[in-house]
């Protein structure tokens, strides 16, 4: 394995090198060659790609030429452009392959599978690829799949009941909101659902056990980012953390302060290299996400590595229905009203929903001043979209305070409170 990955890494970069733009200018500013990456600690070498740089020019990226790409698929929760992941027919076919391996091989799906994916297509502005993906490696293993987006509980009841689904699929919150909601009118274990997928959020151990005793059956989590390739890692039947696609890309866990590459069970940054990747290689992109991975293999006796999610070291947080927001955005919002001195945002869970509750300095402590913040968070495309459509936000709650009742010493790095305990 390691063998095979060495060189998919050596030919990766001599490709970006050859071919992108952005790593060619990188690679001779930084006075690297291709050459000098001979071994997987080498890659120490390279500065970080960053998120910002994808979303200040893409095409920059660009391996081959624009009209060789066949999908393009964006990410929700900046603070400007999204980013935006092109790939070629090629590359989706790598990606399709190598999910339908996965879910036969780690998780035993069949033919004979039938799966229900409410995954909506995309938030906001967001064109989501993990539906796409997904929808094409379920008809890869012959497994027909149910994929209308989201309904209304009655109906997304009246439709459990009508296909019989053995799988169903959709991110954490959601997943959530739907074993809460149809709990109340009907007996989940009835519906013969005998697997759960879920992902693209944390999922708390104590979250997992509750919807896996509604429903009386296993809750699969996956892991995966747009840019580097959408479904990167999952869990097998053990549960005991998520095996790595190894082929597809390389995983470093890095000392955010210092840079090091840090051994197995060590946790820090997670750093990722795609291997193959026709049309937009990526090298060494900053995820953002700190986890680590775990040492020894599986009892499952799969060699591929596992992989745990522990947090992240960016301003993003995770919120409603599988967005992350770049907290910067309640700056944007909230100091747009003149009258807020300064602000704390606490982020909670009530009846499995987020619950924002956002205190306010000001002089002027009225219903108007309360019904403009309300106004202006709601302007926040995840917020609105969460409490509107997902059903996984709570209307936000707004207190009013007098001036100076925060230590103006501490608030900027207070401002915003996760009491949710959303990474065990």
């Amino acid at each position: 394995m390691n063998r095979v990955e060495l060189k998919k890494l050596k030919n990766t970069i001599k490709y970006a090198y050859n071919t992108s733009p952005f790593y060619n200018e990188l690679f001779k500013k930084n006075s690297i060659k291709p050459s000098d990456i001979k071994k997987f600690k080498d890659m120490v070498k390279i500065p970080y790609t960053e998120p910002e740089d994808i979303q200040k020019n893409p095409k920059s990226f660009f391996s081959v030429s624009e009209k060789q790409f066949a999908k393009v698929f964006t990410t929700s929760g900046t603070t400007g452009a999204p980013k935006k992941a092109y790939f070629t027919k090629n590359d989706l076919e790598k990606i399709i392959k190598s999910t339908a391996n996965g879910l036969k091989v780690m998780n035993n799906v069949t033919s004979d599978d039938v799966v229900r994916m409410s995954f909506e297509v995309g938030y906001g502005i967001e064109i989501w690829g993990n539906r796409y993906c997904l929808d094409q490696a379920y008809q890869r293993i012959g497994s027909m799949t149910i994929a209308t987006g989201r309904l209304p509980i009655k109906e997304e009841l009246e439709m459990l009941k009508d296909y019989k689904p053995t799988i169903l699929m959709d991110v954490t919150s959601r997943i959530n909101y739907l074993t809460r909601e149809l709990s109340k009118i009907y007996d989940l274990k009835k519906l013969g659902v005998k697997k759960i997928m879920t992902g693209a959020e944390p999922t708390p151990s104590s979250l997992r056990k509750q919807i896996e005793k509604s429903w009386g059956c296993d809750v699969i989590v996956g892991y995966g980012t747009t840019e580097i390739g959408l479904i990167m890692a999952g869990e097998c039947e053990e549960k005991n953390g998520m095996h790595l696609s190894e082929l597809n890309f390389l995983t470093e866990v890095v000392d955010p302060k210092t840079g090091e590459q840090l051994e197995d069970g060590k946790i820090g940054e997670l750093i990722f290299t795609t291997y193959d990747r026709e049309g937009m290689p990526l090298i060494r992109y900053n995820s953002h996400d700190l986890g680590r991975i775990l040492p020894g293999i599986c009892s499952c006796g799969t060699p591929l590595k596992r992989i745990e999610i522990k947090g992240r070291t960016d301003d993003l947080i995770p919120i409603g229905a599988g967005d992350n927001l770049f907290t910067a955005r309640f700056n944007n919002v909230i100091f747009s009203i003149p009258q807020i001195e300064e602000y704390q945002i606490t982020f909670d869970k009530k009846d499995g929903k987020d619950l924002i509750t956002v205190i306010a300095e000001t002089e002027k402590r009225d219903k108007n001043t309360e019904e403009k913040i309300s106004e202006a968070i709601l302007k926040i495309p995840e917020i609105y979209d969460g409490i509107n459509k997902s059903k996984t936000i709570l209307k936000p709650i707004i207190k009013l305070v007098k001036p100076n009742t925060f230590d103006k010493k501490s608030i900027k790095k207070r401002r915003l409170i996760d009491k949710r305990e959303l990474y065990d």
